[in-house]
């Protein structure tokens, strides 16, 4: 029994043992350095005095220019904890950087995982991306951390990242060098990104930044994947897809996408620019974007090609109101094309415009007495439409024109569809009539599950009347919180951390 006791006893005391290491770490016991008017947390004294106060005036002269604002930490234990969620962690909790620029970063160094981190905030990721941190640090920073300096390897990565944020070197680093050669750390002076065993000469040389950009733009990258989706999604919903063609089937069809047009527009680019990237010295950053451009210009301006030559056979017969749909119905949203594409697109928009106009607007003449009719204008022309058009016209679903002959006193009346309306056919009465109303919250949605709501509905015509349920995404977790007032209250020169956000980028390397 004594020995069952002991083994509860030992069995508990692990437990505690390991709560209590894991209890011993919290970015919230971080000293934030704004409280006292820097840029550098360094509670365990990883780094000198003399070095602190280097790094502390090289981040603040940062920072004045405008291009980042850093927060360096060096810790010598994180515990069990992982360095790169840590110093994620710590980026939402003070949120470096200008709230309009986001260009905050976080150096963080924990000393018994031999482990140096950099996150960016979303607006550095362009003039730092990952590969030019992660060079930084292998080049710069650990060869003097495998030597137990810590001090020279901050000094030396902390100044090539200012060199990268500001290429052109002026008094202000050079006297922040100076500072750092008062503290004895003339080694500290930026070496060329290169080998860990450079000579001395050329650790001297300057940052050479051009080598860098050079080797990480040299070919397509997120960048190009980024900008194929745009293009895609722009492709999608104002080039290739159908859209309202299917709520008018009982129209001519004058153009519709098959797959070879789906070919051309999505897949093309990219077979032209693995073309031009197998020419030496012909690939530029900017040769996607020309050639997706000219790709949708050629394929819009085949479209109205086919769309003419097809409307020209299949419309023969139809009387003016049928073309006007059908035509108007084949160029829907032909009005971004032309803003984006001025030329041709823009000269063809005004012609087919006059077009339209000549369909709908030259006068009809009587069925009865062959006499020109007059259109009416819209006050008079409620009076002689039906209920049920009446109800589409006020909804905006149907436009309707109506002819009158003064002569005969007989009438025409011609309705012309809404491309544009949210409006859908009621089921009870078939009129164009159909349109949402209120919405009522059943269930709010919170970070963990669903909400649900009531979408009503209503018939303008009938009056019909009907409910469907939808839901209400999850809140998002990653939200601002709290945790965005963790330095609200410090005062320094540069006026507290700014309020930047990180989507995680940077870079980390062990030792």
């Amino acid at each position: 029994m004594k020995r069952y006791h002991l083994y509860w006893l030992l069995l508990l005391f692990t437990l505690a043992c390991g709560k209590k290491k894991d209890a011993g770490f919290s970015i919230e016991k971080i000293p934030d350095p704004m409280q006292h008017s820097g840029y550098v947390s360094n509670p365990d004294h990883l780094i000198t005095t003399e070095t602190e106060a280097a790094l502390n005036e090289q981040m603040r002269q940062l920072e004045q220019s405008g291009r980042a604002q850093v927060a360096i930490v060096l810790l010598n234990t994180i515990g069990d904890k992982v360095p790169k969620d840590v110093a994620h962690d710590l980026f939402r909790l003070w949120r470096p950087g200008q709230k309009e620029k986001e260009n905050g970063l976080v150096v963080l160094l924990v000393n018994d995982q031999h482990r140096i981190e950099f996150e960016t905030g979303y607006g550095l990721e362009g003039d730092l991306p990952d590969v030019i941190c992660f060079r930084i640090q292998q080049s710069e920073m650990l060869p003097s951390f495998k030597q137990n300096n810590i001090d020279e390897g901050m000094l030396k990565g902390m100044t090539a990242l200012v060199n990268v944020l500001q290429p052109q070197a002026d008094t202000d680093i050079a006297s922040v060098e100076d500072s750092t050669t008062a503290a004895d750390t003339s080694h500290a002076a930026v070496m060329k990104i290169g080998d860990a065993g450079s000579t001395p000469e050329d650790q001297n040389a300057p940052f050479d930044v051009a080598t860098l950009e050079q080797d990480t733009y040299d070919g397509p990258g997120i960048g190009t994947i980024m900008l194929y989706i745009f293009y895609a999604l722009f492709a999608t919903i104002f080039v290739v897809k159908p859209g309202i063609v299917k709520k008018n089937k009982d129209l001519p069809q004058l153009f519709k996408a098959t797959v070879w047009h789906k070919l051309w527009v999505y897949t093309l680019p990219f077979v032209l620019l693995l073309i031009l990237m197998g020419i030496p010295g012909v690939y530029h950053w900017w040769v996607l974007p020309l050639i997706m451009y000219c790709n949708l210009l050629a394929y819009l301006s085949y479209r109205a090609f086919v769309i003419n030559k097809k409307a020209g056979v299949l419309l023969q017969g139809f009387d003016r109101n049928v073309q006007y749909e059908t035509l108007n119905l084949a160029h829907a949203n032909s009005w971004l094309s032309s803003i984006i594409f001025p030329l041709p697109l823009l000269a063809y928009k005004r012609w087919h415009m006059a077009r339209m106009d000549k369909l709908r607007y030259d006068p009809y003449n009587c069925a009865s007495c062959h006499q020109p009719m007059q259109l009416l204008k819209k006050g008079k022309r409620k009076e002689m439409l039906e209920p049920v058009q009446a109800a589409e016209d006020k909804v905006g679903s149907v436009i309707y024109d109506v002819w009158y002959c003064k002569h005969c006193d007989e009438k025409m009346v011609l309705g012309y569809r809404n491309l544009r309306t949210e409006a859908t056919n009621c089921p009870s009465c078939s009129a164009l009539t159909l349109v949402a109303g209120s919405r009522k919250v059943l269930r709010r949605a919170t970070t963990s599950r669903e909400g649900e709501g009531i979408q009503h509905y209503l018939c303008k015509n009938c009056n019909y009347t009907r409910d469907e349920t939808y839901v209400i995404a999850k809140l998002s977790s990653g939200g601002s919180s709290g945790s965005s007032s963790g330095s609200s209250g410090s005062s320094s020169s540069s006026g507290g951390w700014g309020g930047g956000s990180s989507g995680g980028g940077g870079a980390g390397s062990s030792w």
